[in-house]
């Protein structure tokens, strides 16, 4: 299995400054590892694709009024390719390649949610796109119970994330 994650930039911004390929390479490996782990998807499939792209503040506010009738930018939108009528996970059973969905970034949010976490862009960028990979496959924070689930997994895809960054550099 594997998972290729494909970035591109809104208003012609650079994506290697914000989150190099090798870094989208090594959180590819580890949503590879996970869809494995949990078998969620059909057994068919041998890769699948995420498109990710980095947008400016008045680009995603648009997006976020557009699609989610909320005024002003966000850090991360996700917009799923499989979703049915109930928001789960549906993807076709016979497909080999599979297209997950979109994933769009505001750098200049995640940079402040960074600082008020005390944590680097780049670590706050990695855990939106992981955020953005769980919505994708059907999880959602709306109740406490799901809330709880995405949370959990969203923490392992990180924790492996940085382990294999941390080997990455030794």
């Amino acid at each position: 299995m594997d998972t290729i994650i494909r970035c591109g930039a809104v208003s012609g911004k650079s994506t290697a400054d914000l989150f190099p390929e090798e870094k989208l390479n090594r959180l590819g490996e580890v949503f590879s590892e996970y869809l494995a782990a949990e078998s969620l998807l059909p057994g068919s499939v041998s890769d699948c694709e995420i498109s990710l792209v980095f947008a400016e503040k008045d680009e995603i506010a648009g997006l976020n009024l557009e699609y989610r009738d909320t005024e002003g930018p966000t850090d991360v939108l996700s917009f799923p390719m499989w979703e049915d009528e109930e928001g789960r996970f549906s993807p076709p059973e016979d497909w080999e390649s599979l297209m997950l969905g979109d994933i769009i970034i505001c750098p200049e949010v995640a940079g402040a949610n960074a600082k008020e976490n005390g944590v680097s862009a780049e670590k706050e960028i990695a855990l939106l796109i992981c955020h953005g990979f769980l919505h994708l496959l059907g999880f959602d924070h709306a109740e406490d119970d799901d809330r709880e689930a995405m949370w959990k997994a969203q923490t392992l895809l990180l924790e492996r994330f940085m382990k294999k960054e941390a080997a990455e550099d030794e």
